[in-house]
């Protein structure tokens, strides 16, 4: 991502929400994106328990040094508490001949949950892709999220559609957002 576009997101607030680009030089962004990322890993759908504080500050220093990741952070204008987490990865559509926005992960905080802060995440990273131009937005849910699958139904993403009411565990659906 060039450096232009991440600095028209970061200055970018949505309506009652800041959303910006994490700066992993910042100690508070990289204090906040461990933070998040403990917590994201702790909750029953990531399964994760075991990853701790460490594990997470050597993710924010891998991820710092890897081209085409964009994190965002995200907060209520109220809150004085960072409280949302977006990671995604540029890559190519070849059909499209374009490229797009994988979203890797999205965690909002439990007491922040419900408030928007997920869509203004995906709708800021939505607004980068169009405007550089990307074809789509891509992500992987498991199918026990069923908040993440209806937010991203709400969202616009295609093939989330006709879901089984009950999926055998470990089952991952694709969807996509055309830009």
């Amino acid at each position: 991502m060039s450096d232009a576009a991440k600095d028209d997101a970061g200055a970018r607030e949505d309506r009652a929400h800041d959303v910006w680009i994490c700066d992993f030089s910042d100690a508070d962004d990289r204090a906040d994106f461990t933070r998040l990322m403990v917590e994201f890993a702790a909750e029953p759908v990531s399964a994760s328990a075991q990853l701790d504080a460490a594990h997470f500050m050597r993710v924010a220093d891998d991820l710092s040094r890897r081209a085409g990741t964009l994190v965002l952070l995200a907060a209520r204008a109220e809150s004085e508490a960072t409280e949302s987490v977006l990671i995604a990865f540029e890559g190519y559509s070849s059909f499209a001949r374009a490229p797009l926005f994988n979203i890797h992960d999205v965690h909002v905080t439990p007491d922040a949950r419900g408030s928007g802060l997920g869509s203004s995440m995906i709708e800021a990273l939505a607004e980068l892709g169009r405007e550089h131009r990307h074809a789509k937005l891509t992500l992987e849910v498991s199918a026990m999220n069923t908040g993440a699958i209806r937010l991203y139904r709400r969202l616009g993403f295609s093939g989330l559609d006709n879901l089984p009411v009950e999926a055998p565990a470990g089952t991952t659906y694709f969807a996509n957002k055309k830009l």
